[in-house]
């Protein structure tokens, strides 16, 4: 059985913080080490837990230091968060988050986020992305024209990505194996000539190739 992801929240907002706890705890292959509403509570559940992940708040004063921080460190870090502007979400991005997600998330999302980061991939609200993309921030632009030409076992594929699955959660809701699905996956990615899931998602929301 693998072991679970071990995660901390900090958001300064305890019913809010309450609510993704909860989430959390409902949630099959996630782990609660901690909680706390600072950059000094980061630091030091850093420190004495050692999370896989944190879900934070930029909001927080030096939240954005923070995710710095445990970059560094080696600790993946999802941004949940209200802060909607191009610019913060460019600026976390860069400062190495591994996730932004926006407050309103669905717990089903926020728990597919969760597990994606942890897989080793990106995961950013979609909204967020098509804004990015507009900026020319992720991806080049090019000329619109709708999706066409993919398979349907590529189309499930996309389908399923676009809802946060894991590699593991596609290989058993399709009856393949990890391998094989990785393997697709890499055809779909050069097929739709993008270099990884996030810039999937987003040609496939803005259906822009």
């Amino acid at each position: 059985m693998m072991k679970p992801i071990r995660i901390a929240v900090i958001d300064p907002h305890p019913m809010f913080r309450q609510g993704v706890i909860r989430t959390i705890a409902r949630s099959d292959g996630l782990s609660l080490v901690g909680e706390g509403t600072t950059a000094a509570d980061a630091r030091r559940l850093a420190s004495e837990k050692r999370p896989d992940l944190f879900v934070l708040d930029i909001a927080i004063s030096g939240g954005r230091e923070v995710v710095a921080e445990m970059a560094r460190r080696g600790i993946k870090c999802v941004v949940l968060t209200a802060l909607d502007d191009v610019l913060s979400v460019s600026n976390t991005l860069a400062a190495g988050a591994n996730g932004y997600i926006l407050k309103g998330v669905s717990g089903l999302e926020l728990i597919g986020a969760l597990k994606a980061v942890q897989s080793g991939q990106p995961y950013i609200t979609a909204e967020l992305a098509v804004r990015l993309l507009v900026g020319g921030s992720l991806v080049p632009k090019r000329e619109a024209k709708v999706l066409a030409g993919l398979s349907y076992r590529e189309q499930q594929l996309l389908d399923h990505i676009t809802k946060g699955y894991t590699n593991q959660e596609i290989a058993e809701r399709l009856g393949l194996s990890v391998g094989t699905t990785k393997f697709y996956l890499t055809q779909l990615f050069k097929k739709m000539r993008v270099r990884n899931r996030l810039q999937a998602v987003i040609a496939a929301r803005n259906q822009l190739l």
